[in-house]
């Protein structure tokens, strides 16, 4: 998922994408952990996504309380 898609996402679907991102990093995790997974640097870029998507819920609860 790039930035622009993440970006124009409200609050709640935010959420609903960071738990989607999470288990499917806890899957890949699994996957590779039992050298299932051929593609690991998905590893990487899901971890990416998580952390972009932290960034804007930071910035939005930030923007929400000033």
């Amino acid at each position: 998922m790039d930035w622009q898609e993440i970006k124009n996402k409200d609050e709640k679907e935010l959420r609903e994408l960071l738990a989607d991102q999470r288990a499917e990093l806890q899957s890949l995790n699994f996957q590779a952990h039992n050298r299932q997974l051929k593609q690991v640097h998905k590893i990487k870029l899901v971890k990416k996504t998580i952390a972009r998507i932290s960034m804007l819920l930071k910035n939005i609860k930030r923007a929400s309380s000033k």
